[in-house]
């Protein structure tokens, strides 16, 4: 229905003189997600051509949230070339479309309404939809995350506030209603700022934006937690900083209260003056008594669903609002806090430098269990967690096994070579447990 109705406002401009530019960004909206999707598939196939061929021709086809949603539903696990697993590109995909192509489109297509007072049903509806499936794809990725039991078992201080029965359809309403509303009204006030100087807008935005990133520096917070390094990973770590702040300013997304992204007391903080700003560029805006009614009434329907979901979820997980620990923090609490070895295994899924404190830790407990992991083969002991283990940390017996695994594009099973190299060993050295 989104799409449907993007293309019958964009044809619908392009139709008039007046409206031919607007038809053209909104035109160029989706050329973007499409091009931020592209960058995320090279980022995660990098190295592999074919894969980035093939999974670039999937972004180009329309079809990439249908096929990582498939691969998703079919517990399809990463191979020894990904950055990331199939949950986390949904979710990446997701944001692109919010980020280029929803957020945007509902700004402009409020900013033609008001300027060119071209309130018909094809526009609002058009508004209405997109605020819709906004809400319904921020609501989605929280919920998702939430109920995820392999979630609830790595991270259980942060994921389990939706509670069994019922009151999740109620809770998911809510959230969707949430991102809608929030959308709508930043939307609105967005397109009163731009009608007395569009310069206000961009200041605004670029000011709001370039605090954000100044703090999460000076926290030394601001490389993103995905394992991507070098040139590609600073961009990637801007461009998700960008994409997660903008997301979480205009539809209120609260999976990015996590510590690793906006973390809780900022994510509560930006909340508030979100709202705040609404009346604010309604009153730069020059707004009458039916722009402050609008803005006042859709601020009171956003307090109380966000009220309610709020008095529904489990109360333990009420602090997670305000909590103030950096995401490097958190990436090292699953090897600190974890109680079992799938648990401390999470941390070299992440980006190495957020784990640099703990290096020799990590580094000891992968040496001290690695022969005893390959006779007992758990779920979690894959190539592909096996690919981001540093060189430094293999049993000298198993390195030239993890090489061959590395180069490797195919799913397989275990290297015969590892299988003689561990035998060998099991001849002359003491199997260590810890």
């Amino acid at each position: 229905m989104d799409m449907a109705t993007d293309i019958f406002v964009i044809w619908r401009y392009m139709g008039k003189v007046e409206t031919t530019g607007y038809g053209w960004s909104l035109l160029g909206m989706v050329v973007a997600s499409m091009a931020l999707q592209l960058l995320c598939v090279f980022g995660n196939n990098k190295g592999k051509p074919w894969m980035v061929a093939r999974e670039m021709l999937i972004v180009l086809s329309g079809l990439k949230p249908a096929v990582d949603s498939f691969r998703v539903c079919s517990g399809q696990e990463m191979e020894e070339h990904h950055a990331f697993d199939a949950k986390v590109e949904l979710v990446i995909t997701k944001c692109a479309e919010m980020f280029c192509e929803a957020i945007p489109g509902c700004v402009l297509q409020m900013y033609v309404l008001f300027k060119n007072r071209d309130v018909s049903r094809a526009t609002v509806g058009s508004m209405l939809v997109s605020a819709m499936t906004t809400g319904f794809s921020s609501a989605s990725i929280s919920f998702d995350y939430d109920v995820d039991p392999t979630k609830r078992k790595q991270t259980p201080d942060f994921y389990g506030y939706i509670p069994d029965g019922g009151s999740r359809t109620v809770i998911f309403g809510c959230m969707m209603l949430n991102s809608a509303l929030l959308l709508l009204i930043r939307s609105f006030s967005a397109a009163m700022l731009m009608l007395v100087n569009k310069r206000y807008f961009v200041a605004y935005m670029v000011g709001d934006m370039s605090l954000y990133l100044l703090q999460k520096v000076v926290r030394g917070d601001f490389l993103y937690w995905l394992p991507v390094d070098g040139a590609l990973g600073l961009l990637m770590s801007l461009l998700l900083r960008v994409l997660v702040k903008t997301i979480t300013d205009f539809t209120g997304v609260i999976q990015f209260r996590a510590d690793a992204e906006l973390g809780g007391l900022f994510w509560t903080v930006n909340m508030v003056l979100a709202l705040a700003a609404s009346f604010v560029c309604v009153w730069v805006g020059g707004g009458g008594r039916r722009e402050w009614m609008l803005v006042g009434a859709a601020s009171g329907a956003w307090v109380l669903a966000f009220g309610l979901f709020f008095l529904l979820m489990k109360k333990g997980y009420r602090r997670t609002f305000f909590t103030t620990r950096k995401g490097k923090q958190w990436t090292m609490d699953f090897f600190v806090k974890g109680e079992d070895d799938e648990a401390k295994s999470i941390v070299l899924k992440h980006n190495k430098k957020q784990w640099r404190k703990i290096r020799g830790e990590v580094k000891e407990w992968v040496l001290g269990n690695w022969w005893r992991w390959e006779e007992e083969k758990p779920e979690w002991f894959t190539e592909s967690w096996i690919a981001k283990v540093p060189p430094d940390m293999f049993p000298s017996e198993a390195k030239q096994a993890a090489k061959d695994i590395r180069a490797s594009a195919r799913r397989r099973s275990r290297l015969g070579a590892l299988v003689v190299a561990k035998e060998e060993r099991r001849r002359v050295h003491p199997v260590e447990v810890y």
